[in-house]
């Protein structure tokens, strides 16, 4: 019973972050068509409407390989991609979400970066970051930063929120672990930073959390920048 109450926590975290972007962009839609915009603007909107279903979709399928993390089985698939569009994808589908908090997003990252990984994987870790900045820092700036270091892909989010104490530190990237501080939002199931750790160490990389109390935090993720490790991955994913 507990490891199905796990299970299911997991999943209504996972299937309810994207949704918030799906219904900003149909609320939007609803608006326009209201207010009488043309044609060709309101099928760019439905288009990229179109787009968040798909990824969806895509993500729900995902779920198959989180449900085999306890077991030590991700079955991933590193592929050269270009990690600066995968991110500023998921900065325009979390504008929204943001906006309705009242964070602007700023995003540094140079024009392009090529790099081996999967690129499901990445956008969900990016996504959990950015989510969480927005949840529990609103109406303060956020940075979403990605870069060369080295021979690693180096990318994450900073906040301007309530930070994160060193003793909290060492505990929010366990499975069902959540901030009840002052300040702290409330909801959720302390999931996501437990499956951000376990999708970057599938990916042979790190997390790290840089947090001074009152003045923010930056979760900073580093990837293999050649995905070192992807012929490793494929064949535990065979067996």
């Amino acid at each position: 019973m507990a490891s199905r109450d796990a299970f299911l926590a997991l999943v209504a975290h996972e299937l309810r972050n994207p949704m918030t972007p799906i219904l900003a962009q149909v609320q939007r839609l609803r608006r326009m068509a209201q207010d009488g915009s043309d044609a060709e603007i309101l099928a760019r909107g439905a288009e990229r409407a179109e787009r968040l279903v798909v990824h969806y979709i895509k993500r729900v399928t995902t779920l198959l390989d989180v449900t085999r993390i306890r077991a030590g089985r991700v079955d991933l698939k590193p592929e050269p991609h270009d990690f600066a569009e995968t991110a500023g994808q998921v900065v325009e589908s979390l504008g929204p979400a943001a906006a309705y908090s009242g964070c602007r997003i700023e995003f540094s990252c140079p024009e392009t970066l090529p790099a081996v990984f999967d690129r499901l994987a990445g956008e969900q870790i990016l996504e959990n970051l950015l989510s969480n900045a927005i949840k529990y820092a609103p109406g303060q700036p956020i940075l979403v930063f990605a870069r060369i270091d080295g021979e690693d892909l180096a990318f994450g989010v900073s906040d301007r929120g309530p930070g994160i104490s060193p003793h909290d530190q060492q505990r929010i990237f366990e499975r069902f672990e959540r901030l009840l501080g002052a300040g702290a939002p409330a909801g959720g199931f302390g999931v996501g930073l437990w499956v951000v750790r376990r999708l970057v160490e599938a990916m042979h990389g790190r997390i790290t959390v840089s947090s001074v109390e009152g003045q923010g935090s930056t979760f900073t993720v580093r990837l293999p920048r050649s995905g070192a490790g992807a012929d490793d991955q494929r064949r535990r994913g065979e067996t």
